[in-house]
């Protein structure tokens, strides 16, 4: 009988578990709207393996580095981007004692416009935007949120003029959403992940070249021990898998 290699996960996992300073511990990991049903699958598979536990903190992601910076007890961020975990990374690395290793870009996220309504093959972007059907439509806040940030590029990408007076913006994707599962408005943009689940028949691609690349990109806040195995964790195959199957593409690693 064939014995099964050890990953590279669970070598790191167990060398942090052994060493001396290891204890179980609860991490507080704030995370972008999109992502949260995701952590929640993978915080599973995280406790199951390991002696510690995650508190999930969910909001966009300008709403959680504002809380980080005003020194929210947060020992991880997941964001929905790389800018806005960059900057902080800049202005906390010293003080915290962080290395570069400390950003990870963990995820790369896709944009879908969702619709109350069946979307025929053959009805474009546009052709729904200029449809009077389609009288309210949600987007995440751009100013805080990465995937309201790419509606918004999106829109202009496509020179659309009418959009204004239709747009409902929510703080969070998570929100843009909910405006359109309850049928508040009738269709919006949202992460694929968020629909992944919904008839295929309301969800319409929208064209990456017409919005910045959703590089999801995870900031490790401290050198806990817990937080360095979750760090770890989320690199590893095993929550890749997780990640795929959840509507994401995965960075190279």
């Amino acid at each position: 009988m064939t014995s099964k290699r050890p990953t590279r996960f669970s070598i790191a996992l167990a060398l942090l578990l052994l060493s001396p300073f290891s204890h179980s511990d609860n991490i507080n990991v704030a995370v972008a709207a999109n992502f949260k049903q995701t952590l929640e699958k993978l915080k599973r598979s995280f406790e199951k393996n390991t002696q510690h536990k995650i508190n999930i903190i969910s909001a966009s992601t300008g709403q959680l580095v504002q809380q980080i910076s005003q020194h929210a007890p947060f020992d991880m961020l997941l964001a929905a981007n790389t800018a806005h975990p960059q900057r902080l990374w800049q202005q906390i690395y010293e003080q915290r004692k962080l290395t570069l290793d400390a950003l990870a870009v963990y995820a790369k996220g896709r944009l879908v416009f969702y619709s109350n309504l069946t979307l025929p093959p053959s009805q474009t972007l546009d052709d729904i935007l200029n449809d009077n059907r389609y009288a309210r439509l949600s987007i995440a806040n751009p100013k805080l949120a990465p995937y309201g940030l790419a509606a918004k590029q999106t829109l202009i990408c496509l020179k659309q003029k009418t959009w204004l007076d239709k747009i409902i913006i929510g703080q969070n994707v998570a929100q843009a959403f909910q405006f359109i599962d309850s049928q508040s408005v009738d269709g919006g943009f949202v992460a694929l992940s968020q629909v992944l689940n919904k008839d295929q028949t309301r969800i319409r691609y929208i064209d990456t070249q017409c919005h910045d690349d959703i590089n999801q990109t995870a900031l490790r806040l401290n050198n806990k021990p817990a937080t360095l195995a979750f760090m770890t964790f989320l690199q590893s195959d095993a929550a890749r898998i997780i990640i795929k199957k959840n509507g994401y593409h995965l960075p190279n690693k």
